[in-house]
């Protein structure tokens, strides 16, 4: 051990003397003393320019910290305007007119990505320059001839004035990295502002007259703007010049020209797209034929050639918003074209879908005169509908809605006529909004959607007419957006029970196949194989009928993607919705701080509260399906337990979504827990048999002596279990009757599972033979008996006994095996069926014929053992 000691310290010295040889690098040349003096000459020259650099940074910095609190002011000065006018903004539009002239002159929000990357740079020239600093101590030394030197002294002050500069711009680097962290702080100050300056335009304005309502001078100032249009402003010589000056853009030129290469090949591709959808059409419904990947190629295909028009359409409107700002009428005309390109696509797509070897009618077999009922205004749509579109979010943005209340407002009014006529016309198609459990759209909730859809157009005209053009506009493109997303789920939902109906037409008609095989090969007595002509006609199945659980799993999971897609879409304007937070229904109490606090539970509150209940029932109702379709299935699980995860799922999600519920409405657990172990113990008393029962209830989920589908003997009743609840167990007897049965039941009292580790049973038959029988000859027909029932196991072997002998009969007992209780009677019948034409072809006899009456044998009492004929 002092060994290693001795050389490790060795090895220490070794290398401290070798460093030291290594470092104590002296300069005994001339010649290299001046090339070591240049280099520290111009590497103190670049320190000065990285300082001088570093000054005018820091300074541009402060600059723009002084900029940015301006602007926090400036916004925060809007807000209090905004907080103390906003009274007075349903009763003056020239006020409103104002305030919204203030919020469109806000700043912009600062991106916060660039400070990140100039305060990691900043670190690494800290890194850098403090790297330097200790690198100086590694300077060669001078020997002794050079000590009174006029190099020996400049060497010696550029390497103190390197230092010096080094030291500041450490320094300095510090300052600057605080600097752009307090720019960063008072980035998100101003972006946090801006945010509430805009809530709080959301909450004043988005319910205030944003125009004069109309009155009998409205068509006069619609004919002078429109004069003005056309004439005043130059339109046309704007948008000619912005067309030529898009045309001598390489960038915008370029994606011209692509997106009309991409619309040539579209019109090329058209005729092989419809010879695509005529020969599927061939094929769809045909069981051997019909595929579901048919289906999505024409989706796929569909949207494909829908695709180059609206291109090319968003293309033009992008190169309009990216010209000179001297065409302010063409860059407005930009933003109304690339709003009007993805409604223009969804229009594209519906007509494809709806042509006649198309997807509604040739594979989710929807009526051909309804589709065309449907399609009634599809001309309307594009031609009318996407030009008034493109106006009105054109003149939305032009010159600060300089002609919004006249043209704006006309052109909206205009789309509003011609979305009721489209409106009504997918209506008398009786095209659903929501299908049912018996998949029918006649019903409650799509009455209500279609009314929801039907007056919403009306009601946008009257608000634009009172002056609520912007309410107007935003709620109607909400609603129309939600809209297009519900037709799409839809859409994905006869896809989905598409694919369903053709998986169940492939399953009947390979079983129509198998059963014609076996017929043919019954008939002809041998068991060749034999080719089954394709083109078997098999019925068209019901699917909501064979598959009612699964569908309702996918209409259920569908509603769920509905309202949370609706949540996200109208989350932007929770702000305008901020004045049912106004509206108090009653006050509650709550403890902050150890201090009690009155509170007020609103509107809004209530709204959320019932939101969250209903999507709680919605999963609690869907839990069991969901978790069996995505998590249990593929899990290795003993029967049962994936209910009794089901069930305790549901249990855990109802409790914490009505905890939550409640907590919105102003009861929550501190509250209601005294409440709850006063109501236990008096509930435990007076129902302590329903409370025994729902705990008898999780242990039968937990330790699982019964579960669904076993067979089971409790009491004098046996039969299958169907349902497990919180209270009772529901069993389907022999004879198809439901008995439910408490839990404590199954947990206190004998209970016979038929089925719990093993369904195998064992069956005993007694067989009776005449005394004068061949016992040898007997047991070999019930052998043979044996092996030819189909309903037997081999394994366990069957076995057949010689038992007693009495009153001069000859009793032998069967004891066979059968894979399940539903094969028990099929068993018994089968081995009687096999005894008794055994019996017939020996000319054995049963004993006790059936006209035969022996009274002296039915009235003489024995204390022998006593055999029933053909019992368990």
């Amino acid at each position: 051990m002092w060994l290693r000691g001795i050389l490790y310290c060795a090895l220490l010295l070794f290398t401290s003397i070798t460093l030291a040889e290594q470092t104590a690098i002296t300069i005994d040349n001339e010649e290299e003393l001046s090339q070591t003096v240049n280099q520290l000459s111009e590497k103190n020259e670049e320190l000065r320019q990285n300082l001088e650099l570093q000054k005018t940074h820091l300074t541009s910095i402060v600059n723009e910290q002084n900029n940015i609190t301006t602007q926090i002011s400036h916004v925060q000065n809007t807000l209090s305007t905004l907080a103390e006018q906003g009274e007075w903004l349903s009763f003056s539009t020239a006020l409103g007119e104002t305030l919204r002239q203030q919020l469109l002159n806000l700043p912009e929000k600062p991106k916060s990505q660039p400070l990140d990357a100039e305060i990691a740079e900043a670190k690494v020239q800290q890194l850098n320059y403090s790297t330097n600093l200790k690198a100086l101590d590694s300077y060669p030394t001078l020997s002794n001839s050079f000590n009174s030197s006029k190099l020996a002294s400049q060497y010696r002050r550029l390497i103190r004035e390197q230092s010096e500069l080094l030291k500041t711009l450490i320094s300095g680097t510090d300052t600057t990295i605080l600097e752009l962290t307090k720019l960063k702080i008072s980035n998100k100050q101003l972006t946090n502002a801006i945010d509430e300056v805009n809530d709080a335009a959301h909450r004043y304005f988005f319910w205030v007259a944003d125009v004069n309502p109309i009155s009998l001078e409205y068509p006069v100032n619609l004919a002078k703007d429109v004069v003005y249009v056309l004439f005043s402003i130059d339109t046309l010589t704007q948008l000619y010049n912005a067309s030529c000056e898009i045309l001598s853009s390489p960038k915008s030129l370029f994606l011209l020209t692509l997106s009309m290469i991409f619309v040539f090949a579209h019109f090329k591709m058209r005729a092989k797209y419809y010879a695509f959808l005529n020969k599927s059409a061939t094929r769809v419904g045909k069981v051997t034929q019909d595929s579901y990947s048919l289906t999505l190629k024409v989706v796929v295909y569909s949207l494909i050639m829908a695709l180059p028009v609206p291109i090319l359409w968003a293309v033009f409107g992008y190169s309009l918003q990216q010209i000179n700002w001297d065409y302010p009428v063409a860059i407005a005309l930009g933003y109304g074209v690339n709003a009007a390109a993805p409604i223009l696509w969804v229009f594209i797509i519906t007509a494809h879908f709806a042509e006649e070897s198309g997807l509604f009618i040739t594979h989710f077999s929807w009526s051909k005169a309804n589709v065309r009922e449907a399609m009634k205004y599809y001309k309307l749509s594009v031609w009318v509908v996407i030009p008034l579109v493109m106006i009105v979010m054109s003149f939305d943005q032009f010159n600060n809605r300089q002609f919004a209340a006249t043209i704006g407002r006309f052109a909206f009014i205009i789309l509003c006529f011609a979305l009721v006529f489209m409106s009504n016309s997918i209506h008398r198609a009786g095209v659903p909004l929501y299908i049912d459990k018996k998949g029918s759209g006649d019903n409650l909730l799509s009455h209500i959607l279609w009314f929801i859809l039907l007056s919403a157009p009306w009601l946008a005209i009257i608000a634009a007419c009172l002056g609520y053009l912007s309410t107007a506009q935003v709620l109607l493109g909400r609603l129309e957006a939600s809209v297009i997303i519900w037709f799409g789920l839809l859409v994905i939902y006869f896809m989905i029970r598409r694919w369903m109906w053709i998986q169940k037409r492939r399953i009947e008609f390979e079983r129509a196949k198998q059963r014609r095989l076996e017929r043919m090969q019954r008939a002809r007595g041998h068991d060749e194989e034999l080719t089954i002509n394709d083109s078997v006609d098999e019925p068209v199945i019901d699917l909501d009928a064979i598959s009612a659980q699964s569908l309702q799993l996918v209409r259920s999971i569908i509603m769920l993607i509905a309202l949370i897609s609706m949540i996200l879409l109208w989350s932007e304007l929770h702000s305008a919705f901020a004045f049912m937070n106004n509206i108090k229904l009653w006050g509650t109490s709550v403890i902050v701080n150890g201090t009690e606090v009155e509170q007020y539970i609103t509107l809004g509150a209530v709204c959320i509260a019932i939101l969250v209940m209903t999507i709680t029932v919605q999963l609690v109702k869907n839990l069991p399906a969901l978790l069996e379709l995505g998590i249990l299935q593929h899990l290795d699980l003993a029967p049962g337990t994936g209910y009794a995860i089901s069930t305790v799922s549901k249990y855990i999600v109802l409790m914490i979504g009505s905890m939550i519920a409640f907590s919105f409405i102003g009861i929550d657990w501190a509250k209601i827990q005294w409440l709850i172990a006063a109501l236990g113990v008096g509930l435990g008393f007076g129902l302590q048999e329903i409370f025994a029962n729902f705990i008898s209830g999780l242990i039968i989920l937990f330790e699982k002596p019964v579960r669904i589908g076993d067979t089971v003997t409790i009491r004098d009743l046996t039969g299958n279990i169907t349902k497990i609840n919180t209270r009772a167990i529901t069993i389907v007897d022999w004879d198809r009757k439901e008995i439910v049965m408490p839990n404590k039941a199954f947990i206190t009292e004998q209970l016979v599972n038929w089925s719990l580790s093993d369904s195998i049973t064992r069956i005993v038959l007694t067989i009776p033979a005449t005394i004068d029988a061949d016992s040898d000859l007997v047991i070999k027909l019930l052998q043979q008996a044996c092996e030819e029932c189909e309903y037997v196991l081999k394994d366990p072997e069957p076995q057949v006994f010689l038992v007693d002998i009495q009153e001069g009969i000859q009793l032998f007992e069967i004891r066979v095996f059968a894979a399940e209780m539903g094969h028990r009677m099929r068993l018994r019948s089968a081995i009687h069926k096999l005894i008794l034409e055994a019996y017939r072809a020996h000319n054995l006899q049963l004993p006790f014929p059936p006209l035969q009456t022996n009274l002296e044998a039915l009235g003489r009492k024995s204390g022998r053992r006593s055999y029933n004929v053909g019992t368990i």
